[in-house]
This record gives structure tokens, sequence and C-alpha cells, in this order.
């Protein structure tokens, strides 16, 4: 009988790394150094809002500006998943970047943040464009892009939250997951993490 080779051999699986502050700086700055606004936009939106995929890749511009023309502070959208609404916050770092793409792009408020920089400029992105992009930029950073994927994206402020909160109701809420079990599994927390959780809440 021939044995078959596993499906995983050679491969790096299971859940992929949220970056460090560290990381996000330098990426910003690579970006940056090329003047790759959409990149730095996209970049920087999926750090602060924690979304999947499906969600960061169909906001339009008449989601993120408000009547005066600019890019607010916090929104909210419709998720593809849960069909529950979930209400984000942009940095002023990612207003800033979102602003000058939307200059430089010309973009309309009926259309889609992030489009193709040549073709397709009126579509959002696929997510299989959205998943090349990351792995682009884990190597531009000298990262293992095995190791970081999209999902690394929607962790990533998720985690430092949560080290820094200890809150893990607060990172379900901001991930829009419906529960905490579901939220300490995309963490990556363990029993331990729990107990420590558990001993800073004295009754």
């Amino acid at each position: 009988m021939m044995s078959r080779q596993a499906w995983n051999q050679g491969k790096a699986v299971g859940q992929k790394r949220p970056l460090t502050v560290e990381q996000i700086k330098t990426i910003r700055s690579l970006l940056k150094s090329k003047g790759n606004l959409r990149d730095l936009a996209l970049f920087s939106t999926a750090i602060d809002t924690m979304l999947r995929s499906v969600d960061l890749l169909k906001i339009t511009v008449s989601d993120i500006l408000d009547m005066n023309g600019a890019v607010v502070e916090e929104f909210a959208i419709q998720q593809q998943k849960t069909k529950e609404p979930v209400r984000m916050f942009l940095s002023p770092y990612t207003r800033e970047i979102i602003s000058k793409w939307i200059i430089a792009s010309n973009k309309t408020s009926n259309d889609f943040i992030f489009t193709g920089l040549r073709r397709s400029k009126d579509k959002a992105i696929t997510r299989e464009a959205y998943r090349l992009l990351v792995k682009q930029w884990m190597s531009s950073a000298n990262l293992d892009p095995t190791l970081y994927s999209t999902h690394s994206m929607r962790r990533t402020k998720a985690s430092l939250i949560y080290k820094q909160t200890g809150n893990v109701d607060a990172v379900r809420l901001l991930l829009g997951q419906n529960s905490v079990t579901a939220t300490s599994h995309y963490l990556g927390l363990d029993k331990a993490d729990a107990l420590e959780y558990a001993k800073k809440v004295i009754i």
C-alpha cells in the first residue's frame, strides 16, 4: 500500500503570528519610502480595524468620510460572516494616509478604498491579491512570510490590546466575535493565560 504524503509536510501550519510594534513601524517605513500610499493605507487600516479580509476590502469612501469630506475617527460596517455590525477606530496616522490616498487616486464617494494601482482601479482588490501583498510586506521587512498571513493583520492589534489590558471580552467586541471562547482561541490563549486573567479579578 502506497504511503501518502501528509498535506502539511514541509508547510508552516497553525495560527499565524501577530506583528510587534517595531515590526509595524518597520513595514510602514518601508512602504512610505517607496511612496506606496495604497499599500500604506491598506496596511494601517488592517491593523487598526482588525477586520476580516472580506470586510476590510469592501470599505468604500462613503463609509469613512464625514459630511465635510474628512476621514472619520470611528465608523461601523456590517460583517459578512456574522451579519452583525462592528465599530472601528482609525488612528490619526491611518486617517492621514487614507486621506492622502483618496486624493491621490481621485476617488469618489461610491468607490472602494483599496483598488488596483494600474488595472481595475474601479474594483476592490481580491482577497488573494491582499494575501500576496501581506506576504510581500513581510518579506520586505526580512520576516519569514510563511509565519504570517492576513490573519496576522487581524490579530496584531487584538493581541497588543489583550497584553495591555487582559480584557478578553473587550477584544471580543473589537473583533466582532460572538464568544469569549472564540476570541481566546484566536488570540492563542491557553488555560494558563485564562488563569492569570482570573487572578486579576478578585471578588
